[in-house]
């Protein structure tokens, strides 16, 4: 069964990679933040995710990693409560599952910043995701990572709002869901 990009909120912990080549991979720690439609990915990069049908396709707005020939795109469908995807343009497969956190906020904030920076910040309960130019981050509500950012999720946020997060003031140029405590 195809799972709706609306389903597809949460924290997710990929627990088998089966590679192009054929190997298999089962090493904890690779980690994707799925919000409302934006995402953060621990292996370098975040963006926004659109379905075509059973089709997902990652746009990588965001990306510490080198990039590869294709666009990041796979068929994704439910095995119990595991997601697995298999690769479109390249002969991959993941299973994905999802964490059991506690619900809370989910949202999504893309902002823009002097000099035409640009950064985005994902929420899914107690775990946010944020990616910039310089870096790509996942980190706990009230953490060290949070701090360090110095994001305050305390306040309303909505398009047109003013944001300050990594030691610059953001613009909020599109929200969605609900960011805030």
């Amino acid at each position: 069964m195809t799972p709706l990009l609306t389903e597809c909120a949460g924290l997710w912990r990929r627990t088998l990679l089966i590679d192009t080549d054929g190997t298999r991979d089962t090493a904890p720690g690779v980690l994707w933040l799925q919000g409302p439609t934006a995402y953060v990915d621990s292996r370098g990069f975040a963006g926004i995710l659109h379905q075509e049908a059973d089709v997902f396709q990652w746009h990588r707005e965001f990306d510490a990693t080198t990039p590869g020939p294709h666009p990041d795109a796979g068929v994704m469908h439910w095995e119990g409560d595991i997601l697995v995807e298999t690769g479109v343009h390249e002969p991959y497969v993941e299973h994905w599952v999802r964490d059991p956190g506690a619900p809370g906020p989910t949202g999504a904030l893309q902002l823009s910043g002097p000099g035409g920076a640009s950064a985005l910040l994902v929420r899914v309960g107690a775990v946010f995701g944020w990616a910039d130019r310089t870096r790509v981050v996942l980190g706990t509500v009230g953490g060290a990572e949070q701090r360090a950012l110095g994001i305050d999720f305390a306040g309303g946020v909505s398009a047109g709002d003013e944001f300050q997060a990594n030691g610059v003031h953001w613009t909020v140029d599109n929200s969605e869901g609900n960011v805030n405590s």
